[in-house]
């Protein structure tokens, strides 16, 4: 069943579904400063296991320094995962990304929300929930499956060879 969220509740359900991922997380934002609690999620959701990728523009709007979705002093934590491949950033190709899409196996948040602080503390946001394992939103996660094959094949990627194999693209 969908439910609609504030900026609160948004947040609220992206922390729900970095920790309850039990295969794959997915994040999709055009800008990041991400939140020190999501650092420390998602580097616990890692070292369990769980696969991370992350969508995001290729440049910050100043377009001077390449984005990276975790701040740089944070992401010596994270380049072992980069190196084995559990944690994946794709940016190439996403120039004109503007959807904002947190997911994994069970859950899955549409948002305004960018993953980045002011949107949290300045703007006005808007969220719907989609829960997967109660069958009651299929087309719905039909139709948020096919926008993600977009964003994979924008990036780069084939959706007969997806980056996460049990996210059925």
């Amino acid at each position: 069943m969908a439910k609609i969220l504030d900026a609160t509740g948004s947040i609220s359900s992206i922390d729900s579904i970095i920790l309850g991922a039990e295969k794959y997380i997915i994040l999709v934002s055009p800008f990041w400063n991400c939140p020190q609690n999501v650092i420390l999620s998602l580097l616990g959701a890692l070292k369990n296991g769980v696969q991370v990728v992350i969508f995001c523009r290729p440049t910050q709007k100043n377009g001077r320094e390449k984005t990276l979705p975790i701040p740089r002093e944070k992401w010596e934590y994270f380049k072992k995962f980069e190196k084995n491949g559990q944690f994946v950033v794709k940016s190439e190709g996403l120039e004109t990304l503007h959807s904002k899409l947190y997911m994994n196996e069970n859950k899955c948040l549409i948002t305004s929300l960018n993953m980045y602080d002011y949107s949290v503390e300045k703007n006005i946001e808007l969220g719907i929930e989609l829960s997967w394992s109660d069958g009651h939103d299929k087309e719905l996660q039909r139709f948020v499956m096919k926008h993600l094959n977009e964003i994979c094949e924008k990036a780069g990627l084939s959706a007969t060879n997806p980056i996460i194999p049990d996210a059925k693209l």
